[in-house]
């Protein structure tokens, strides 16, 4: 595939998403978003408790989308959406008024070989992209098992100027994932947009 054909592909998953949403944003200018939200078991049970938000969850595999639609509506969130996307790319299809108050990112991969970092999600680029989308406020909670992941993440967030780790290390409310119940040892964060 040729750079001009990734580029277009791209552009057409961008628009698609844009589709799939238009609805979604409609209803609010404010959005809670997971990313990486596996099977919804957080996003569904944050819903449903915080029926006045609108709480989009997003995954790059199909099957853990439909897994967590199913379980959203077996809470009867229905302020809950899940969407296949790229972080990225959903973020891009976003309308420009849309603001995302709270992120949640569990248990990205961490990848963990040397020469694989770069492909881990907190980055700098990915920290300065994502506040152009947040209000000033927007808590953004982070938890991983590995805490060389964890330890990479409090350095990134401390040499970004457009986020401040705060003292805060609980999240809304506690919900044990698939991930959490076969996993000894976590640790969180959270970091605010300034």
């Amino acid at each position: 595939m040729s750079l001009e054909e990734a580029i277009e592909h791209r552009n057409q998953r961008i628009a698609n998403i844009r589709t799939e949403c238009a609805e979604i944003f409609a209803q609010s200018k404010n959005i809670t978003l997971e990313i990486g939200c596996g099977k919804g078991h957080y996003m569904s049970e944050y819903a449903a408790k915080f029926a006045d938000e609108l709480c989009v969850g997003i995954d790059l595999i199909s099957e853990r989308v439909r897994d967590s639609r199913r379980r959203a509506a077996n809470k009867n969130a229905s302020n809950a959406y899940f969407v296949k996307a790229e972080a990225s790319e959903f973020l891009e299809a976003m309308p420009q008024d849309v603001r995302v108050n709270k992120i949640f990112i569990f248990f990205p991969d961490p990848w963990p070989k040397a020469r694989h970092h770069r492909r881990r999600l907190m980055q700098q680029d990915f920290l300065n992209y994502i506040r152009e989308f947040a209000a000033v406020g927007t808590k953004l909670y982070f938890r991983t098992d590995y805490r060389e992941y964890f330890d990479w993440t409090v350095d990134v967030i401390n040499q970004n100027s457009n986020w401040k780790l705060t003292e805060q290390t609980q999240l809304p409310i506690e919900v044990v994932s698939q991930f959490q119940r076969i996993l000894p040892e976590f640790s969180t964060l959270v970091a605010e947009a300034i």
